[in-house]
């Protein structure tokens, strides 16, 4: 891939990655082209890289769109993530560093301490805090072949937004079982570790199913309404 096509890959990943590019939202190659400042064949080749890679789907005659998932499709994705990151958690509780649990630590203590006030930043700042502890975990795991693998689904939270849907209690229950994982670490308690990091996943997968945002529910009203 040419330097101006992985330009293209970051700027339109980011912004994906960020939200400000929306589930369904049409990424017209020209107007990405003018707004990242490239020709429209890196832009072209970006997409089709980031197509594989999930976060884009291409329609016949229509172009590229940034990827939704159906329900089964979600499902599917929480339930990979359960397995692979459960396995990652007790590979990493006989390989993790003393310096990588304190960073663990540093991760749960600042979620703490956003809880305490709400705002947009604080709010990015979790979502920033909860995906390096488990990229820590996926880290310390140290196989190449599972980190390539959950490389994508790590980042699926921020796509889909999950921590939209939580409560201020799932917030700290959420962070409770950060802690609890962090003790199973340090003991070196890989099965205790890799319980936790399931139940976790699952907890997880409740919440997004159980608890549909505002915006969803007024779509689901309009769309009755017509």
């Amino acid at each position: 891939m040419s330097k101006a096509s992985e330009l293209a890959y970051i700027w339109i990943r980011g912004r994906i990655l960020s939200g400000e590019f929306g589930a369904g939202m049409h990424l017209k190659e020209e107007r990405i082209a003018q707004q990242s400042k490239v020709s429209r064949t890196p832009v072209r080749e970006a997409l089709r890289r980031l197509s594989n890679e999930h976060y884009v789907k291409f329609t016949p005659n229509q172009g590229a769109f940034v990827a939704t998932w159906a329900d089964d499709e979600v499902d599917d994705i929480f339930e990979l993530r359960t397995m692979l990151e459960g396995y990652s958690a007790l590979r990493a509780a006989t390989r993790i560093t003393d310096e990588a649990i304190d960073d663990l630590i540093q991760c749960a203590d600042e979620i703490e301490k956003l809880c305490v006030q709400h705002s947009p930043q604080n709010h990015r700042k979790t979502i920033k805090y909860n995906h390096r502890f488990h990229s820590i975990i996926i880290e310390e795991a140290n196989s190449n072949r599972v980190n390539k693998m959950l490389s994508w689904l790590v980042e699926v939270p921020m796509l889909l937004k999950t921590i939209d849907r939580y409560t201020d209690a799932d917030v700290e229950r959420s962070n409770h079982h950060h802690r609890e994982l962090i003790e199973a670490f340090k003991v070196r308690n890989g099965r205790w570790a890799q319980s936790v990091m399931e139940s976790h996943l699952r907890a997880a997968h409740h919440i997004y199913t159980s608890n549909q945002p505002e915006a969803d529910e007024i779509q689901e009203n309009v769309i009755k309404i017509v």
